[in-house]
């Protein structure tokens, strides 16, 4: 059966060839063939040798020569075993996303004249579920080739490889390991969902927006255009507008008040409930590759992120893809490291958060102190709101954080609480409830 669902997830083009054995995780670490130990062959010339002298038998000298001679071609035969082999894989981009399915192109061609009677491909990726192991022999000037596909179920950094090659002497006696490829790391970012909106906080996420004073500056906002005064630069010249006036026109510029969000992910050690998919952790994870992707692509604002309870986690202010990629690298390898409490986190944070900005906590915490602190964000111009992570609905074992919830509700705060099994999408785009 275990050959059967190997043959599933890889696909073996050759010629000429019996039927490989694609190795699955477990068979990857057993032997490919049954072996004998040198050393009894060794013992059982040297037996030979002592009888053929006390007896002079010759059918013993026979037996203690053909031995011989097997042993010295084993030995010949391991030393030329892995010559000429050459071992391929495709490129990838390095970067792959939880729910893609990733295909890997191998090929081992065998460039000598002698053929490799058997050779056992081993593949120590730790993508999980990725196969790309394989046993077979291969003869003169030969190439075999297969593919491994893999659904990547989790995401974080993984290594594709090393992949060693092992083979030995026609008798067993022996065995010898080369290195056919050192590895590449493969990075697999988390989920981002799609969502059309973000309704936790009505009317706060505008994006650029007509203002009302002027700007000296040259900004994205064109809202008229006036006579050319002498000193105006040539660059704010509106040629159109030139042209079918008669005269020079140059454009005005209003201020660009884009409105600056930081994501507060919240990983403290101590706070966290479930186990893998299903666990605060996960959750917590995709809420902010999600919300963050809808504000960076659909809004088009300046994001930073910070993840309390993770060392260096924090990526500072910035819009575009180019953040969106740092901040789902980031994401992808974000685990709670550290017990930091989210009041303390938000007491190191809070010196960084300017007017006008918005806040976004993702937590799964039940502590009752850090929700005072909202007040006197509010009154410094932050405007905060919280995903609120149940993690009774991950761990039964674990209380609810409902008193959190209302302590937030009491002070204004627009919360939403998520719990496991929810449609994230519908959750985030129907907002506080």
């Amino acid at each position: 059966m275990s050959l059967l669902r190997s043959l599933r997830n890889a696909t073996t083009f050759r010629t000429d060839q019996a039927l490989p054995i694609l190795l699955t995780g477990a068979q990857r670490d057993k032997k490919a063939l049954p072996t004998m130990r040198p050393w009894q062959l060794i013992g059982l010339i040297v037996l030979m040798g002592i009888l053929g002298v006390a007896t002079a038998w010759k059918p013993i000298w026979v037996l203690f020569y053909a031995l011989l001679v097997a042993l010295a071609l084993s030995i010949a035969w391991l030393a030329v075993s892995l010559r000429g082999l050459k071992f391929t894989r495709s490129e990838l981009s390095g970067r792959a996303q939880v729910g893609e399915r990733i295909e890997e192109r191998l090929a081992l061609e065998n460039h000598s004249l002698l053929p490799k009677l058997w050779v056992q491909v081993t593949d120590a990726s730790t993508l999980p579920g990725h196969h790309a192991g394989y046993v077979s022999s291969v003869g003169p000037h030969q190439r075999i080739a297969w593919k491994a596909r893999t659904l990547c179920r989790k995401r974080g950094r993984y290594m594709l490889g090393p992949v060693v090659a092992t083979t030995g002497d026609p008798l067993g006696l022996f065995r010898r390991e080369m290195t056919l490829d050192a590895g590449r790391q493969l990075l697999v970012l988390p989920p981002v969902l799609h969502l059309h909106t973000f309704g936790l906080y009505p009317g706060s996420m505008p994006g650029r927006g007509r203002g009302s004073q002027r700007s000296l500056q040259t900004t994205t906002n064109v809202v008229t255009v006036r006579n050319y005064i002498p000193g105006d630069a040539l660059t704010r010249i509106h040629w159109l507008s030139t042209a079918r006036r008669g005269q020079l026109m140059v454009k005005e510029f209003d201020l660009d008040p884009t409105i600056d969000v930081m994501l507060l992910l919240d990983l403290d050690r101590d706070t966290q409930a479930g186990e893998d998919e299903s666990s605060t952790e996960e959750y917590g994870v995709t809420i902010a590759a999600t919300v963050g992707a809808y504000l960076l692509r659909q809004q088009e604002l300046a994001v930073a992120l910070t993840i309390a309870g993770m060392p260096e986690g924090s990526l500072m202010l910035d819009r575009g893809e180019r953040q969106l990629d740092r901040m789902l690298e980031l994401l992808a390898i974000a685990h709670p490291m550290e017990a930091q409490s989210l009041n303390t986190t938000l007491a190191i944070e809070t010196p960084r958060l300017g007017r006008n900005t918005t806040l976004i906590i993702i937590t799964s915490s039940s502590d009752l102190v850090w929700p005072q602190s909202m007040p006197m964000l509010q009154r410094r111009g932050v405007r905060p709101l919280v995903i609120l992570l149940d993690p009774h609905s991950f761990d039964d074992s674990v209380g609810s954080n409902i008193r959190t919830y209302e302590a937030l509700a009491a002070n204004g705060i627009p919360v939403v609480m998520v719990r496991r099994g929810d449609p994230l999408v519908r959750v985030l785009e129907a907002g506080a409830f």
